[in-house]
């Protein structure tokens, strides 16, 4: 399909000011105006250089940089619209602000005393200590450290000719301070919605909240809003429901024409204990009519314990926004692979799915049976019998089959958690063994070849550049639904769910997660209360279900 800019958007398109912030609600194309954008300030860019070229050193090619929270949001719909950026889409960098403070520290940290710098997980500093390496928490404030060193600033500085924020009103103090750090004489194209804001309250963010588009005024920034019609749903009925919820407009005409047309559909009172069957059966019937589907539930316990009640109940589905599990189900799979082809120790193994199992569960404290892994004592005597089992049957193994039986280890061991995980990480490393088995016949070349594969995956899903596996259904937390959409949505609200400390009306940051998560669909919105006594903000949800 043939982007075709409106008035608005054209004007954003042909804007050449140094700092242009864009404001629109969801659905409401900012993402792909801004990419038209990139592409007509770098064509001015190219034109402007042949101009002035007259025999002078010819210069390189300007290039784009987009920041964002998660490659993936945007990645999806550039890619849908390559036709957008054409030839010039090889010189748009996209990628998340943690991926971009980690490349620059893998490349240059040295500078400030990381010359190897480790990634390190939350999950892993809750088992081990590591003094010398980088959690997920530090990457931006050694970033920062880097960027005050005069060579490595300038040098960022001078590539990049225009560079794009996406949800910008969610940029943190740091964010924004790198941002504006590594800006040098680059226009800034910054995209934000105020009524999107909904980090604001969460635990760790500083100066998160919509007076970030103040900051953006005080650089001297240009405001443009983009009309409220929906790309998303082009008969617009989902986005003004959505909107109209937002404000607290339960009974407005926007909502009425969403639930007559069945666009929009509530059930409510349904009990706690059946949840996963009525999940269940609200994906097969919504298959069934030919939609991809979102789910969307709340905090990481829920969301992972509903998960694998839907793989026991055969629904295949990838679980989206945790990506510590995954990894620390990939590296455990991963060892396992390696033990039977005698290269790592038992104890590593263990170690992992240690890890593994940590990973699975929140808290601030590792749960007790990740300690037992460890070697804590009062390890249950089947548990122990069933990792004799499974080192025996991996010695058992070639290095080709080993994988295929790591792969059904979270059944032999019995784990309760983390099903969905372990098996996305088997179909991910699989292929990868036998790619790399392949193409190195020496076992030992493959399996350092394997390991750098592996390495580069964990690295991409920790800073959120590796996207999700485009699959029919997939599951998330309410705070992972920004900038994802899918024909179908299912929105579970549970009673018992706790969405901060609003309690009465209006609810204002309450109601924009609301306005998210009731934004996503293209063609219909399912909304589940379990439960009889719903919490403030969702209650009123009650009157409309059918």
């Amino acid at each position: 399909m043939t982007y075709k800019p409106g008035d608005e958007q054209q004007e954003i398109i042909d804007a050449d000011d140094a700092v242009l912030l864009v404001c629109g609600g969801a659905g409401t194309g900012k993402t792909t105006t801004a990419a038209a954008a990139v592409r007509a300030h770098l064509e001015r860019v190219d034109q402007q250089r042949v101009a002035e070229l007259h025999g002078r050193e010819r210069r390189p090619a300007a290039r784009a940089l987009f920041l964002s929270f998660s490659r993936s949001s945007v990645a999806q719909i550039l890619d849908r619209t390559a036709e957008v950026l054409g030839p010039y889409q090889s010189r748009v960098e996209i990628t998340t602000f943690h991926a971009f403070a980690w490349r620059l520290l893998t490349r240059w940290g040295a500078v400030i005393g990381l010359t190897d710098p480790q990634m390190r997980t939350e999950t892993e500093a809750k088992l081990f200590r590591a003094d010398d390496a980088v959690r997920y928490q530090d990457m931006l404030p050694r970033a920062l450290e880097l960027c005050a060193v005069p060579a490595v600033r300038e040098h960022l500085q001078a590539r990049w000719s225009i560079i794009v924020s996406d949800e910008f009103q969610d940029t943190d103090d740091r964010q924004f301070e790198l941002l504006t750090t590594i800006r040098g004489e680059a226009r800034l194209l910054l995209l934000g919605d105020p009524n999107q804001c909904i980090y604001s309250t969460l635990p760790g963010v500083v100066g998160v909240g919509p007076e970030r588009l103040d900051a953006a005024m005080a650089l001297g920034a240009r405001r443009l809003d983009l009309p409220d019609v929906s790309h998303r749903d082009p008969s617009n009925i989902l986005p003004a429901a959505a909107a109209a919820i937002r404000r607290r407009e339960f009974t407005h005409d926007a909502v009425t024409a969403a639930l007559d047309s069945g666009r929009l559909q509530v059930r409510a009172g349904l009990p706690l204990n059946q949840e996963a069957d009525v999940v269940a059966e609200t994906v097969q019937r919504l298959r069934e009519e030919g939609h991809t589907v979102g789910v969307f539930s709340h905090h990481i316990d829920a969301t992972t314990g509903l998960s694998d009640q839907l793989t026991q109940r055969g629904i295949n589905h990838e679980i989206i926004g945790l990506p510590e599990c995954l990894t620390a189900a990939l590296e455990a799979q991963h060892t396992m692979v390696r033990f039977a082809a005698g290269v790592d120790d038992w104890d590593l193994v263990r170690q992992q799915l240690a890890v593994f199992v940590t990973s699975s569960v929140r808290g601030r404290q590792a749960p007790d049976l990740a300690w037992m892994l460890l070697g804590r004592p009062g390890m249950p005597a089947t548990l122990d019998r069933r990792l004799t089992e499974l080192r025996e049957a991996l010695l058992a193994d070639g290095t080709a089959d080993a994988a295929e039986h790591a792969a059904g280890a979270h059944a032999t061991l019995g784990l309760t958690r983390g099903q969905s995980h372990w098996h996305s990480a088997a179909r991910l490393l699989q292929p990868l063994v036998a790619r790399h088995l392949r193409r190195h016949p020496d076992p030992a070349d493959a399996l350092e070849h394997l390991a750098a594969a592996i390495d580069t995956h964990r690295t991409g899903l920790l800073t959120h550049t590796v996207g999700e596996p485009a699959t029919p259904v997939q599951l998330m937390g309410l705070y992972q639904t920004k900038g994802r959409e899918a024909d179908a949505t299912i929105v579970v609200l549970r009673s018992n769910d706790f969405y901060g400390s609003e309690k009465k009306e209006p609810f204002d940051t309450g109601s924009k997660l609301l306005y998210v998560v009731l934004s996503r669909a293209r063609h219909k919105t399912v909304v589940l209360l379990f439960g009889d006594d719903p919490q403030p903000l969702v209650a009123p949800l009650v009157k409309l279900a059918s």
